[in-house]
């Protein structure tokens, strides 16, 4: 019951652990993303379509369609456009991005859009470069965290080879083990030194065991697997802003979409320069956003050559450190050996 108690309150610890681990790479990827945001400026609202109001149809060339006429109704008409604009003045533009009706807004747009690529009524955006620079670094991740995980099995591995040796030799030395005096002659020397051999062998491994282990498992963790576990925890949590990226690129693709329509079907002739500007908008913010995500995505792309290079060196001074203290150890069995039998 106690060794049940003791498993659950360990499970426990994980998922807490994990759970904590999660929570914060949610929240450093939302600060990364604000921070990208400030610096490509796609938060200004004058880059925002989304909060430009529509111009009220003008009665000369279309009359209100019924919707509209109840949402004039219950919302109000809005407001006078400005002749030198051509464009209905916003109150106040933050509050207008910070509202709900704007994300809803947002929402049913990137999904109508999505819809009509499905449906086939308008081409995906493709940028193959973005999505090969984006799988490296997805890459880069993928591995440093499998190399984490290799790192775990091979010190577990050199714990249990450890002990797997000195178990063998120990078995290996009982062989030798006698209560009884060997007497004299030829054979009882043979005898005792086999005898001696067996008892070096143990002293050996018992080096082993209580320096070189130890020292090889510290080594292993120096030069790879805490840097690594350090790069594991501090990996940029690109994800969302790879998101926004893709949902600004569904702006930009709709308002085009809008405009097309607008250019081909309004008989407002105020239609097509509200679309207009709404898809210039549209268009600035997704290319400022975009070549600032590139640029950082493209400096973490090539840090991994560098990251490489240094773990291959950490994990070859491993290797030769492991051998060279097994060999210096091992170095006081190499006197004394047993002649070969005849």
């Amino acid at each position: 019951m106690a060794q049940l108690s003791a498993a659950t309150n360990r499970m426990v610890h994980k998922v807490q652990a994990y759970r904590a681990k999660a929570a914060a790479r949610k929240q450093g990827g939302k600060l990364l993303l604000q921070q990208l945001q400030d610096e490509s400026g796609a938060k200004d609202p004058s880059l925002v379509p989304g909060i430009m109001i529509t111009p009220p149809p003008d009665p000369r060339y279309t009359t209100p369609t019924l919707s509209q006429t109840l949402k004039y109704k219950i919302f109000g008409a809005p407001g006078p456009i400005d002749p030198a604009t051509g464009r209905v003045e916003i109150p106040d533009p933050v509050a207008a991005k910070a509202s709900t009706w704007y994300k809803v807004k947002g929402s049913r747009r990137r999904t109508s859009q999505q819809m009509a690529v499905k449906l086939g009524k308008a081409q995906k955006h493709h940028d193959e470069d973005f999505e090969l620079l984006w799988a490296g670094v997805q890459r880069q991740e993928l591995l440093l965290n499998k190399i984490k995980t290799d790192g775990k099995r091979l010190a577990a591995a050199i714990q249990e080879q450890a002990d797997a040796a000195k178990s063998m030799a120990s078995h290996i030395a009982s062989l030798a083990e006698t209560s009884i005096e060997l007497g004299e002659g030829p054979e009882a020397d043979a005898r005792r030194a086999v005898v001696e051999r067996a008892r070096q062998l143990m002293e050996v491994m018992d080096v082993m065991d209580q320096d070189v282990r130890p020292a090889c498992l510290e080594q292993l963790n120096n030069s790879v697997n805490k840097p690594v576990g350090q790069l594991c925890e501090e990996f940029p949590t690109y994800q969302q802003c790879v998101d926004k990226r893709t949902h600004y690129m569904l702006d930009m693709d709709a308002y085009e979409r809008k405009l097309q329509k607008a250019r081909q079907f309004s008989k407002d002739p105020a239609k097509v320069p509200h679309r207009e500007e709404q898809f210039t908008k549209a268009q600035r913010r997704y290319t400022y956003f975009s070549d600032k995500l590139v640029e950082d995505l493209t400096l973490l792309d090539a840090n991994r050559y560098e990251l490489a290079g240094f773990l291959i060196e950490g994990f070859v001074e491993m290797q030769e450190f492991q051998s060279q203290r097994q060999k210096d150890v091992l170095a006081g069995l190499a006197q004394g050996k047993l002649p070969p039998k005849q």
